[in-house]
């Protein structure tokens, strides 16, 4: 079989331009990707889950049990927070009172 010599029509030529015998391949090529698409979605369709109803429970119980310690953590995030607050307001309570003791200390 002798070999073409590159030229820029040959690069720009398609594959059957260039050869004859690819689109013998070519028509086999693409009816049977069309074939293999189809036996995917086909597969992809039959696909099912079943869940049995003790599943859904424990499925169920889990969330329960999350939105359980979301609670527990929420309320503590509050505590907490007040605890933060009385803590930041006698800061200042204990701040006012020195500055107070000093002015009164200054005055005598």
């Amino acid at each position: 079989m002798a070999m073409a010599a590159l030229s820029p029509s040959s690069i720009l030529a398609t594959p059957i331009q260039v050869n004859s015998q690819v689109r013998n391949d070519l028509q086999t090529s693409v009816p049977q990707v069309a074939q293999d698409a189809q036996k995917t979605a086909k597969s992809a369709q039959t696909d099912t889950i079943t869940i049995s109803a003790q599943a859904l429970k424990m499925a169920g119980d889990e969330n329960s049990i999350a939105k359980e310690k979301a609670k527990k953590t929420g309320e503590q995030e509050v505590l907490q927070m007040a605890d933060d607050k009385i803590y930041d307001e006698k800061k200042a309570t204990q701040k006012k009172a020195v500055e107070a003791y000093a002015a009164a200390s200054a005055n005598r």
